[in-house]
Parts: C-alpha cells; sequence; structure tokens
C-alpha cells in the first residue's frame, strides 16, 4: 500500500512538473543521471566492502597464523618442563616412585622437586602430583606457601587421565584448573590450560606418577593478537579437538563456549572465515589451527565494525554524487532552456495560427531540427492560406462533377430500357433463347448500375446465375458450375459485385486459356462469426512466381493505392479492407495445375458501410 501511494505522488508531481517539455527534459535526465550516479555509488560501495573485508581478514589469519606459532612454542616449553621430573640426577625421582620405600628423604625430595617445578615460571597457577599405586597427592598453589600431599583418589576413567597415561606423547592437554575437591584453588577464571604428563616405568609400561601443571594468561598478555584490532574484537582459543580454552573478554566467555563455534570450524584446512552470531550481535569468525599442536586461534570481529570503513567510502561517495547531481541538473537546465527557447516562440506562434492569423512568419535561425521545423511551418502557414483561398473553387468543381455523375446513369438506364424493347420484340417474333439472353444481360447490366456499395448475397447470388447463363452461351458444357450456399445468411450484406469478381476471375485466367472443360465450385456458408466464401476452379493454376507476386500485392501496406489503380483480385481486396476497416480477409489458399482456391472471410457484426 505504501509503495502504490509513492509511486502515485510520485507520478502526480512528474505529471505537473512536466507541462513544459523543458521541464520534462531537465526531470528525466535528472532522474537518469541519479539512478547511474547512485548506482556507481552502491557498486564502489560493493566493491570496497569485498576489498576491505578480504583485506582485513588475510591481515587478521596471518596475525592468528603468529599466535598460533606463539601458543605452540609456549606448549612446547611447558612439555620440556613436564620431563624434568624424570630427568633429575640419576633418574632419582623414577626409583623413588618404582621402589616406594617410604623413606623421609625420598618423601622429602619429591616435594622438593615439585616445589622447585612450580617456582620456575612465573605463569604456574598451580601443581598436583598424583600417584595412582597410593591414591594420594601432592599439590601446590598461590595460595599455598609449601606442598600438601592429600589423599586424593582420582578418577582414573576421565577422559584426560586416560589420554595422559595411554595416549602416544603421554601427555594432555585440558581447559581450565586441576581439578578435584580437595585441590579447588578458586581462581577458574584466571587459569589459561592444564597440562597433565604421566610419568610411565618403562619397563613394563605401567603408570608411576601423573603430573598436572596449570598456567594462567600471561603468554596471551604478551603476544600482541591485536595489532591494528578495532574495538570490539574478540580473541578465542580452541584446543584440537575443538575443546573451549580462553576468550578474551571474560563477560561473553560462556556465550561463545555456547555458541556453538567449533561445528563451524573445518579442521581439514589450515585457516578459514565463516560468519556467526553471538547475544544476537553477528561476527566474522576468522580463525588459523596451528601445525604442531592443532591449536586453533580464532578473532570474532563485530560486521558492524568491519564495515564502518566503507560506509564512510559510501557516505563520502553520496555527498559528492549529491554534489554533482545539482550542477548538472544546473547545467542541464541552463541548456534546455537554451535548446527550448525557439520550440516555445514556435509554439506561440502555432497557437496565432491557430486562432486564424495565417499571415504570420516563423523566423528561421541556425541549421539544426528546430530551424527546419520553422521552415516547415512557414511552408504549412503557406498551404493552409492558399487552400483557404482555394475553398470556393473546390466547391464549385465539386457541384461540377455531381452534375457529370448524374449526367452519366442517363445513358446506362437508356441501354437497359432498350434491351428490355429487343427482348419483347424477340419474344413477339418466336426466339425465346435469344430474348432469356438479352434479359440476363438486361439484368446483370442493371444490377451494376443499380446504387449502394453493399447488397445481399441472395442479390449476388442471382446476378452471378445470370451473368453465368451468358458465358453458357459462349462456352456450352465447357463450363459446368456447382454452388452451396448456408440458407441461413442469404439476407447478410456483402460488397456489391464480390463474389462475382471471384467467379469472373476462374473464367477469365482459367477457362479461356484453355480448351476442355472447366468446373467453379462455389460454398459459402459461417465459420468462427464470419462469411466464408470459397471459390474453386479445376483450372491449370499459376506458377509459383506468379502466385507469389499476387500474395505480395495483397499484403501491401498500401492498398489504399490500389483502388481503382487495377481491377479484380487487388481491387477487390482494397474494397473489403476499406469497408470493414481491416477486418476481412481475401487470400489465394491453394493454385497448382489441379486447380485454384481462393477464400474470402467476411465479418458477421457490422454490415459494412452501405
Amino acid at each position: 500500500m505504501i509503495l502504490k501511494w509513492v509511486r502515485k505522488k510520485l507520478l502526480k508531481i512528474y505529471g505537473i512538473y512536466s507541462k513544459r517539455l523543458a521541464n520534462k527534459l531537465i526531470l528525466t535526465l535528472s532522474i537518469v543521471v541519479s539512478i547511474f550516479i547512485i548506482a556507481v555509488i552502491m557498486i564502489s560501495y560493493l566493491q570496497t566492502i569485498d576489498i576491505l573485508s578480504k583485506d582485513y581478514i588475510e591481515k587478521s589469519k596471518a596475525i592468528l597464523k603468529l599466535t598460533g606459532q606463539s601458543v605452540d612454542s609456549y606448549v612446547q616449553q611447558i612439555d620440556d618442563l613436564s620431563l624434568t621430573l624424570r630427568r633429575d640426577e640419576g633418574s632419582r625421582m623414577i626409583n623413588i616412585l618404582i621402589e616406594k620405600s617410604g623413606d623421609y628423604q625420598d618423601e622429602k625430595y619429591i616435594q622438593n622437586k615439585i616445589q622447585d617445578l612450580f617456582n620456575s615460571r612465573q605463569d604456574i597457577c598451580e601443581v598436583r602430583f598424583y600417584i595412582p599405586s597410593d591414591s594420594k597427592s601432592y599439590y601446590i598453589s598461590r595460595k599455598l606457601a609449601n606442598v600438601n600431599m592429600v589423599d586424593d583418589p582420582i578418577d582414573q576413567t576421565e577422559k584426560w587421565y586416560e589420554e595422559a597415561t595411554s595416549g602416544r606423547y603421554f601427555r594432555y592437554i585440558g581447559p581450565g584448573p586441576i581439578s578435584g575437591a580437595a585441590l579447588e584453588s578458586g581462581e577458574d577464571s584466571k587459569t589459561f590450560f592444564t597440562f597433565h604428563r604421566a610419568l610411565i616405568n618403562i619397563n613394563n609400561q605401567s603408570t608411576l606418577a601423573v603430573v598436572s601443571i596449570s598456567f594462567d594468561h600471561s603468554l596471551l598478555e604478551e603476544i600482541n593478537w591485536n595489532e591494528g584490532s578495532r574495538d570490539g574484537e574478540l580473541l578465542c582459543i580452541f584446543g584440537k579437538d575443538k575443546q573451549f580454552f580462553y576468550c578474551s573478554d571474560a563477560g561473553l566467555k560462556d556465550a561463545v563456549r555456547t555458541a556453538g563455534l567449533p561445528e563451524d570450524i573445518n579442521l581439514k584446512l589450515l585457516n578459514g572465515s565463516f560468519l556467526t552470531r553471538i547475544n544476537g550481535n553477528e561476527y566474522q569468525a576468522v580463525y588459523d589451527i596451528s601445525e604442531e599442536f592443532g591449536w586453533v586461534t580464532m578473532k570474532l570481529i563485530p560486521v558492524d565494525i568491519l564495515d564502518k570503513k566503507p560506509r564512510e567510502v559510501r557516505n563520502l561517495n553520496l555527498l559528492l554524487g549529491g554534489i554533482c547531481i545539482s550542477l548538472l541538473v544546473a547545467v542541464v537546465g541552463f541548456i534546455t532552456n537554451v535548446i527550448t527557447r525557439s520550440l516555445n516562440r514556435l509554439s506561440r506562434q502555432m497557437e496565432k495560427v491557430g486562432k486564424g492569423n495565417f499571415k504570420i512568419k516563423s523566423e528561421v535561425r541556425g541549421n539544426d531540427e528546430t530551424a527546419r521545423l520553422a521552415e516547415k511551418f512557414n511552408l504549412m502557414v503557406e498551404q493552409i492560406n492558399e487552400l483557404v483561398n482555394e475553398q470556393y473553387v473546390s466547391k464549385l468543381n465539386e457541384k461540377t462533377a455531381q452534375i457529370k455523375a448524374l449526367e452519366a446513369q442517363i445513358n446506362p438506364h437508356f441501354l437497359y430500357n432498350s434491351l428490355q424493347a429487343i427482348s419483347a420484340k424477340t419474344i413477339l417474333s418466336g426466339n425465346k433463347e435469344i430474348s432469356r439472353l438479352i434479359e440476363a444481360l438486361a439484368n446483370s447490366f442493371r444490377y451494376c448500375i443499380k446504387g449502394g456499395d453493399m447488397v445481399n448475397i441472395g442479390s449476388e447470388i442471382r446476378h452471378i446465375n445470370n451473368y453465368l447463363l451468358l458465358h453458357e452461351a459462349r462456352f456450352g458444357d465447357r463450363l459446368s458450375v456447382d454452388m452451396v450456399i448456408d440458407n441461413k445468411i442469404e439476407d447478410a450484406l456483402i460488397p456489391k459485385l464480390s463474389i462475382h469478381t471471384l467467379v469472373e476471375n476462374s473464367i477469365k485466367h482459367s477457362l479461356e486459356k484453355i480448351s476442355g472443360s472447366l468446373t467453379i465450385k462455389v460454398r459459402i456458408f459461417i465459420e468462427n462469426d464470419k462469411i466464408i466464401i470459397e471459390v474453386a476452379d479445376t483450372g491449370p493454376g499459376m506458377s509459383q512466381d506468379k502466385l507469389r507476386e499476387i500474395r505480395n500485392e495483397l499484403n501491401d501496406r498500401n492498398w489504399l493505392e490500389k483502388i481503382n489503380e487495377r481491377i479484380g483480385l487487388i481491387n477487390l481486396n482494397a474494397r473489403l479492407k476499406l469497408i470493414y476497416d481491416g477486418k476481412a480477409e481475401l487470400e489465394i489458399v491453394e493454385s497448382s495445375p489441379a486447380g485454384t482456391r481462393i477464400r474470402m472471410a467476411i465479418p458477421m457484426e457490422g454490415k459494412g458501410r452501405q
């Protein structure tokens, strides 16, 4: 409804504003140019979005790749650190775990090594050393000054334990702090990940101990992942099995964890990007997968921020486009007014001619279309003036022509009356055959000179019977005619001599050119609310070249000029189009050595002009 209302208003404004040609040209050109400029701006805007977005995404992928490499390097250091317990002097730690002497010195040695491990790095949050054979753990964290030993049975069916004790590298990296109710640190939000390392007895492949080390976010604070980044962007890190590890915005950590991002990550590609929604906001997610440990580093870029610079470019282009359109409209208006000034002057002169002033003359300037129009206008005014002066002469000539036409009718009537007198004398002398022929000729002549251009079909058929009677006297048994007529349409009006022309055409172009006999079939019926008249003969037909020539003349668009120029089919075709406004048809259906068939279709509605 709103669009229809706007369209209606715009058309109304256009109609009001476009009453002058100058305004119409200004409005049309302004609309076309405005559409062109706006289209260019929009195309430029879309291309700018695409180019800037792709460029920024590629830069983000490069930064994420460096971030992933830094995380890989960091984890490699942690992996080496976790093995220091196994590589102590003389592998004493392994021997203590195997022998299980319970000696005080051995216990103290274990605690000291764990203490040293904990103090070796500032980014370690907590350390747990678990001995599965005794179900006890040595534990230390930032809140504890010394190593504590606690009884801490661990569910050995947990994924991290199974991976660390039976995996290929006897290690596992999991999110969050060290688990266990007795070892809660209360610093979940500060923990980046926990590295689990199993110490294995090489002789029997049994698990001697599992050391778990939790690390904080110090590494991520040192990595310059947000170089060239924009406000609102997030850094997220997932493990190789798509576990969530880190989000740079602690307030969105839960939303990111539950957003289903891992399902959109294609692990077969080292990097990629996709669109996602978090808390109702749309983000462009760009990720990179590290080659060593399979870390997935991901940057979440708000789409609104990503489109900010292209929008600025678009707004600038719109401003410049608006200025250009305004200047262009002013230039077009000036030029259009200059061009149409002469047309306005010519229009005022035409108004004077319309009021009867035929002595006015337009001034011709230049040689453009307007100047030629002015010349044609001057010539037209001169011709109108001459026609006005000749009006009385034309009326006099018309009266004279009417008198001559009346005089011309005297001779045919005189001839008809004379034929009637001769027929009467012939009957008195006893020669009825000649009398019948004379009477048929008289009736045919009377039918031809009778006024009116339209006759009913019955009258036309009676005339044709008289016409054929005369030709039967000439050709004898060589001519035979078969007529099939629908009695329902005998009173329908058709052009006078129309069927006569078709029959005469068959006799003239067929019977007179052969020595044998000729059969003419006339069929008159109704089809699709039209009167169909078909005349077929058994004559020799015509050549294809002649048939093509006649058909071209029947279809000639300049049919009006053909009237009275030729007789026969061409003249009949022109009469039909003139009487029935082009709704009647005349066509040569076929013409071959077996004969010719001509079809004429006349509308039932409207009887034509009388």
